[in-house]
């Protein structure tokens, strides 16, 4: 009995393991196992950007091509700035370094209500010689006359990287006819002109400063709703920024062998002395004007 009692027990607990491993089978799942990490930091900026210049210039060359003698140019009053036929200056200089890791557009703006030098068209009196008059005195008898305005203090913006120095003036010589069209000189360009000239010319002034600026994209030249006029340009992240822009004001002397300019600005600098007793409306000896650079994240 007790071998049979045996047998049958054994038989159960074969039935019963056989069983189980059935049951643990039927409430098995499927399980997929995975473990990762990941890391960041912030992006890198690291943009410096600086600005100096003056609108104003001490010394002066002669117009005699062979002299290497310098004068100056000193106002009679402590502290206060000028500007004369024969100088020249760096307005500004405004220098742009860093790589930043994120996209960046670079932005100079002149903001709205600069001040130029200007003689309008019109007819004046001609300061450069004493003449005898019908009644045998001598006096400023004669007169000269300006077909367009006389703005004599020219602009060029320039643009430096490492040794390259590229200037507006530069890239525009490849367009004479757009150059002659804009009032362009071998010194730049009126600033009076400049808020016509960006609206006119606001396209093909933006390929010339793309021209002039390598890694840049997206150049946009405008005169925004304020009449502030503003140079845009784009760099792509981890796009090295290491310029230096510079806007330079020239104030050439009379060169052409006709003196309109000589006269034009002997009577400007009577103006600003006070001699001429009635100065015409829209005459104007003030140089003031504002810059700014700023560098920020497109977003």
């Amino acid at each position: 009995m007790k071998n049979k009692l045996t047998r049958v027990m054994s038989v159960l607990l074969v039935l019963t393991l056989i069983s189980t491993c059935a049951i643990s089978g039927t409430f098995a799942k499927y399980t997929t196992g995975a473990e990762g990490e990941d890391a960041a930091r912030v992006a890198q900026w690291g943009i410096v950007l600086t600005m100096d210049g003056d609108l104003f210039a001490e010394k002066y060359k002669t117009d005699d091509k062979t002299a290497t003698v310098e004068y100056s140019v000193i106002s009679n009053k402590e502290g206060e700035a000028v500007v004369a036929p024969g100088t020249t200056g760096d307005a500004f200089r405004a220098t742009v370094k860093g790589t930043p890791e994120v996209a960046t557009r670079y932005t100079l703006t002149i903001p709205a209500g600069f001040s130029d030098v200007v003689l309008p068209a019109g007819t004046y009196t001609d300061y450069t010689q004493l003449v005898k008059g019908d009644d045998g005195t001598y006096g400023y008898n004669n007169t000269f006359t300006l077909k367009k305005d006389y703005a004599p203090i020219k602009w060029d913006i320039t643009v430096k990287k490492g040794d390259t120095t590229m200037s507006l003036t530069q890239a525009a010589a490849a367009y004479p006819a757009l150059a002659a069209a804009m009032g362009g000189t071998a010194d730049g360009f009126a600033a009076t002109d400049a808020v016509t000239i960006v609206k006119q010319y606001g396209p093909q002034l933006e390929q010339l400063i793309l021209k002039m600026v390598s890694g840049a994209s997206n150049a946009q030249f405008e005169v925004d709703d304020k009449g502030n006029i503003n140079l845009s340009l784009d760099f792509e992240a981890n796009k090295e920024m290491d310029f230096e822009f510079a806007l330079k004001w020239t104030w050439d002397f009379d060169d052409n062998g006709a003196g309109t300019n000589d006269k034009a600005d002997t009577f400007l600098g009577n103006v600003a002395a006070g001699v001429v007793e009635e100065v015409p409306e829209g005459v104007k000896t003030n140089l003031a004007a504002t810059f700014k650079a700023t560098a920020t994240q497109i977003d």
